[in-house]
């Protein structure tokens, strides 16, 4: 009787590890320091033409057609729950065959380059050339607004505190005109700005409340060093400039939500060389509100009524009231508009603007989703710019636009947009100017 017991007593000892490997409560803790890969590419064509987006003159020849090639390559490096490790390569070159123009490569820079790492779980810092975007970028969005769609990126550091679903960030910014922090290949020496631009501030992102989100922000920003002619009507004396704003967004009964950003600005522009003048003042405000209606059907269709408003400078006083896009110079609400900013302050340079806005969305399926806006624009002041171009009203015109966007896969999409504005009397000009794209990109990524 002795040996049987033996043998088993033997036995369970040998089988107790191998039960106790198997039970999930003790598993082993996972490697915090195990790396995941990303890497990925994009792909991205797009037609576009226009036509009377800088004078409204059917007389002058200023149509234009283009073809956008702009390809993107990335990889990234996630270290367990610690950080990552970002590079991206970023070419676009451009045909454009209306006038006809030769073909030429562009050049190829560092569309990304940093590094995200948490000090603990409620503070992370971001160092390097990354994409930020705050809120609808109103205020920030966009450090490159000199070449167009083909970047956004930021010189930045952002540094996080983060409680509960909320958090407030510290954020420093230095956007030189043109790019020398990073290597560029087949360099153009592309201005990505008129001037050098240095920012620091606070932004505060807080989602603790039910159906109720609150941004807030304070931002100090330098504006200096035009590399235009201080003989060009458009030269930009050195500024400093500050900002000071928040957004709420609030969710209502019956599909209606209520969305508002308003901000303030003030600070110094330096007198024009050679004039003799004074330093000027800077005060200005922009902002919009809009209420939007979501009907709960399968295509789910929306109806969005709004405002948009940024003051204008009134030649009749010392001050500077014109609104400073800060670092949101890009085609928020036009494609179209951006170019016939041009002659006023600079392409996408949004100021001295009052809009109405009506917008419905719907996406009849997975696939399609479209949408109609109506504009009602208008200047808060007149402009003394050329009187070839513009005129002594303050009515900027009628837009309208009409968007469909097509998800062939999760790789594959594509949109098309058009936009249509009947100029008013701000302009001298009565012709009507268009805008029309069509887009495909194509992309894809591997995790390993």
């Amino acid at each position: 009787m002795t040996k049987p017991l033996t043998a088993l007593a033997c036995a369970a000892l040998l089988l107790a590890p191998a039960v106790r490997a198997e039970d999930p409560k003790v598993a082993p803790a996972p490697d915090p320091w195990k790396i995941t890969w990303e890497v990925g590419a994009e792909e991205r064509v797009r037609s576009e033409a226009l036509n009377n987006a800088f004078d409204w003159n059917d007389a002058a020849d200023d149509h234009r057609l283009w073809y956008r090639f702009r390809t993107r390559a990335w990889a990234k490096a996630t270290i367990g729950k610690k950080g990552e490790f970002s590079v991206g390569l970023n070419n676009e070159s451009r045909e454009t065959v209306h006038p006809d123009t030769p073909y030429k490569w562009d050049e190829a820079i560092f569309e990304s380059l940093y590094v995200d790492w948490k000090l603990d779980p409620s503070v992370s810092v971001r160092v390097g050339r990354q994409n930020l975007m705050k809120g609808e970028g109103f205020v920030l969005f966009d450090g490159t607004s000199g070449d167009g769609s083909r970047t956004a990126y930021f010189n930045a550091v952002d540094v996080t505190f983060g409680w509960k679903k909320s958090k407030v960030e510290l954020i420093g910014i230095s956007d030189p005109a043109k790019d020398y922090y990073l290597p560029v290949f087949n360099n153009r020496n592309k201005l990505l700005q008129e001037w050098d631009e240095t920012a620091f501030g606070l932004y505060y992102t807080g989602r603790d409340l039910p159906k109720t989100a609150i941004d807030g922000y304070v931002f100090y920003k330098r504006e200096f060093d035009d590399r235009r002619a201080v003989s060009n009507a458009q030269f930009q004396p050195d500024r400093q400039l500050n900002v000071f704003g928040g957004r709420v967004v609030q969710q209502l009964p019956e599909g209606f939500s209520l969305t508002a950003e308003a901000a303030g600005e003030w600070g110094t522009e330096k007198a024009r060389p050679g004039t003799g003048s004074d330093d000027k003042d800077i005060a200005a405000w922009g902002g919009y509100a809009y209420v939007k209606k979501t009907i709960p059907v399968s295509w789910k269709p929306s109806l969005q009524v709004g405002w948009i408003g940024m003051s204008g400078d009134d030649p009749a006083t010392s001050k500077i009231e014109g609104w400073d896009p800060l670092f949101s110079r890009w085609p928020k609400w036009s494609e179209l508009y951006i170019y016939s900013q041009v002659p006023e302050k600079g392409v996408a340079y949004w100021t001295n603007l009052s809009m109405w806005q009506a917008e419905i969305l719907a996406s009849p399926s997975k696939f399609l989703s479209l949408r109609g806006t109506y504009y009602y624009m208008s200047a808060l002041e007149t402009f003394p710019g050329s009187p070839k171009v513009f005129g002594k009203g303050k009515k900027r015109g009628d837009m309208f636009q009409a968007r469909a966007d097509v998800t062939f896969s999760g790789s594959l999409k594509g949109h098309a947009l058009y936009e249509y504005l009947r100029p008013g009397d701000f302009y001298v000009g009565r012709d009507s100017a268009y805008f029309l794209r069509f887009e495909l990109s194509y992309s894809f990524k591997k995790i390993f």
